[in-house]
């Protein structure tokens, strides 16, 4: 489908092209009684891709692989690349790939690209986090007291990640609850 706005223009406008077609139209050049000259072009007219989605960004711990969450293109065909960081997509046009060489304790940049012919491709990104494993805590030995109701707790520091102390039975005060060392209050005596 095309109208031709000038026909005995050569560099005449069309209008009327549908979207996701193509239109082929002639120029012809003719003298008298010669044979006419002909030459045709072909437009396509290519649809806008689908909007790009990659996904919400991912937190892993202590792994290498993941799984990415592109949307499926209606419109276009979609491929992955990696933006920043180390990873390897393993098959680059499926919305769903695996990734491997994922860095544990840093980060990687994703993209996801659909394109469709001459429109402007459509990009998003997932971030995938890698954390690396917490200090394995150690709370530090029982205590047993005579007669008192306050004591110092004895946790290991964290080389990776942060401590917290919470009560998980009896009575207690915890006076600064994310020091390994804190002080407690509220002991009961007899328990």
């Amino acid at each position: 489908t095309a109208v031709v706005t000038t026909p005995s223009s050569p560099t005449s406008g069309v209008t009327g092209l549908t979207i996701g077609a193509s239109s082929t139209l002639r120029w012809t050049i003719s003298n008298g009684s010669c044979a006419a000259s002909t030459d045709d072009v072909v437009i396509n007219v290519d649809d806008l891709p689908t909007v790009a989605d990659a996904g919400i960004d991912q937190t892993l711990c202590n792994s290498t692989i993941a799984t990415l969450a592109g949307n499926t293109p209606t419109v276009g065909t979609g491929a992955w690349s990696v933006v920043s960081g180390t990873a390897v997509v393993t098959t680059p046009s499926s919305p769903t790939s695996g990734v491997t060489g994922l860095t544990i304790g840093a980060s990687s940049t994703l993209r996801w690209t659909i394109s469709n012919g001459s429109c402007t491709a459509s990009t998003d990104d997932v971030v995938i986090n890698v954390d690396v494993p917490a200090t394995i805590a150690d709370a530090g030995p029982d205590q047993s007291l005579c007669n008192i109701t306050t004591a110092t707790l004895a946790g290991n520091t964290p080389a990776v990640g942060t401590g917290t102390w919470t009560v998980t039975s009896g009575t207690a005060t915890i006076t600064t609850p994310s020091s390994p060392s804190s002080g407690i209050t509220g002991l009961t005596i007899g328990t």
